[in-house]
C-alpha cells in the first residue's frame, strides 16, 4: 500500500502533526509526503519517507494573521504553487491523505486537476465548527466561506478527533454519517518524553505554549497572576510561543515582571523539551471554539510529558482533561476560577501526582502507534470495498 500526505500550511502544528502520522504509517505503507518546501516540521520527518517539495511556503499563520504581518506577495506564490498537485498523476500511490484539514488552495487545486477522482481521497478535519460561518473567530471564517463556495471534492473519508466533531459535520450536512471516522489526536513523541527529561521543574512554574492568539486565551492566564500571587508568591507565568500580547495586558506583566518569564518567538524543534521539562503545570486558557477544537498540540504534549493541566470547558476540554484524570477545567474567560484551579492544583502534591499519572496513561492510550495503526486498518478498508463505510469502532471514541 503507497500513501501520499499532502501538507497544506507551512507553519503551525499541522507539519507536525503529519510527520507524527507518517512516520508510524511507515511500518504498514510506502510513505510519500507532497510539502512545502519548507515547513516547521521538515527535520521530523523519518529517512525512509519520500519528501517532495512541490509547493511555496505560504508564509502565514495564525500568530502572522492576528499581528497583520501576513505578506501578500508570498501568501498568492504560495497558494498559487498548489497547482503542482497535478503532479500526483505522475506518482504511484493508491491513497491520498491531506491530514492537514483541506486548506482552500488544496480543495480548489485538487477538483481542479480531478485527483481526487483519481485516487480515494482522505481529509483528516482538525476544527468543526458548529457554525462555519460564525465570526467568533474571523479567520476560521473567512476560510469557511471560501471553501464554501469553491466546488466540492470528492471525499472519500472524513476523519475528525471527536464525536462532537463527527455530530457537527453531519448536522452541517458535509458528508454522510458512514463516511466520517473518528480518530482522536495522537500524543507527542517527536519532542521527546517524559523518560528524556532529567531535570526537576521549576517551583510553581505554568507553561503557556504554542501560538499567543486571542483564540487561546492569553490575557485570562495574564489576567489570573496577580490572583495566584496572593497564596503563591513565586508563581512563574512561562509564556513559550510567537505572536502579540494584548496591549491590556501587558501592563499587568510590567506590573509583577518577576512573575512572568516571556519568549515570544517561534519555538524550535529542539528546545519544546525545556519548556515542558521545566513547567509544573501546562495551562489551556482558551476561549470558546464554537465547538470547534477537538484537541491541542500543546495538550497532546503535556500528556507526552506526563503534566497536570489547566484547561477552559472550550472544545473537548473536559472530556480530554477532567474526565480522563489529567487536571481540571473552568469556564473560559473566568481568571478568577482560573486562578482558583492553578493554585489548588500547585499547592495539592498529591493531587499534581495523580494528575501527572493520568496524563501518562493518555499519552500511551493516545500512541502514535495506536493512531497509525487505526488509520491502516481504513486505508485497507478503503481500497478493499468500493461501498466503503466506516466501521462501528471507528465512528466514535466512547
Amino acid at each position: 500500500m503507497k500513501i501520499l500526505y499532502i501538507i497544506g500550511q507551512s507553519e503551525g502544528g499541522l507539519p507536525h502533526y503529519t510527520a507524527e502520522l507518517a512516520n508510524n504509517v511507515l511500518r504498514y505503507a510506502e510513505v510519500t509526503v507532497m510539502k512545502p518546501s519548507k515547513t516547521d516540521g521538515d527535520e521530523l520527518f523519518a529517512e525512509e519517507i519520500q519528501l517532495i517539495d512541490a509547493f511555496e511556503p505560504l508564509s502565514v499563520s495564525m500568530s502572522k494573521i492576528y499581528n497583520f504581518s501576513v505578506n501578500l506577495i508570498d501568501v498568492c506564490n504560495g497558494l498559487l504553487s498548489y497547482t503542482n498537485l497535478r503532479k500526483i498523476a505522475d506518482l504511484d500511490i493508491d491513497i491520498i491523505h491531506d491530514a492537514t484539514g483541506l486548506f482552500p488552495q488544496v480543495k480548489f487545486f485538487a477538483r481542479y486537476h480531478g485527483i481526487d477522482i483519481d485516487h480515494p481521497f482522505v481529509v483528516t478535519r482538525h476544527e468543526v465548527p458548529k457554525n462555519r460561518f460564525s465570526p467568533s473567530r474571523p479567520p476560521v471564517m473567512v476560510e469557511e466561506i471560501i471553501k464554501a463556495i469553491l466546488p466540492d471534492v470528492k471525499e472519500s473519508l472524513s476523519i475528525v478527533h471527536t464525536d462532537h466533531q463527527r455530530d457537527a459535520l453531519i448536522d452541517q450536512g458535509r458528508m454522510p454519517p458512514e463516511r466520517i471516522g473518528v480518530l482522536p489526536h495522537g500524543a507527542y513523541s517527536i519532542f521527546g518524553d517524559r523518560s528524556d527529561v532529567t531535570i526537576e521543574p521549576d517551583q510553581n512554574t505554568i507553561l503557556f505554549f504554542g501560538n499567543v492568539v486571542p483564540p487561546k486565551g492569553i490575557d485570562t492566564i495574564i489576567r489570573a497572576i496577580p490572583r495566584i500571587k496572593q497564596t503563591i508568591p513565586n508563581v512563574t507565568l512561562l509564556i513559550a510561543g510567537d505572536g502579540r500580547i494584548p496591549n491590556d495586558v501587558q501592563q499587568i506583566i510590567d506590573q509583577h515582571p518577576e512573575n512572568f518569564e516571556i519568549h515570544n518567538y517561534f519555538i524550535p524543534n529542539e528546545d519544546v523539551i525545556e519548556f515542558f521539562a521545566r513547567s509544573e503545570l501546562v495551562v489551556l486558557p482558551y476561549r470558546s471554539q464554537n465547538g470547534s477544537k477537538g484537541h491541542s498540540g500543546a495538550l497532546a504534549t503535556a500528556f507526552s510529558f506526563g503534566k497536570p493541566v489547566v484547561a477552559s470547558t472550550a472544545g473537548d476540554f473536559r472530556s480530554l482533561v477532567e474526565e480522563t484524570g489529567s487536571g481540571t477545567v473552568v469556564p473560559p474567560e473566568n481568571p478568577t476560577e482560573l486562578a482558583d484551579a492553578i493554585s489548588t492544583v500547585l499547592t495539592d502534591e498529591k493531587a499534581k501526582q495523580r494528575m501527572a499519572k493520568n496524563s501518562l496513561r493518555m499519552a500511551d492510550q493516545l500512541s502514535w502507534e495506536r493512531i497509525a495503526e487505526k488509520h491502516v486498518d481504513l486505508y485497507e478498508r478503503l481500497l478493499s470495498d468500493s461501498s466503503f463505510s466506516v466501521p462501528k469502532q471507528f465512528q466514535s471514541i466512547k
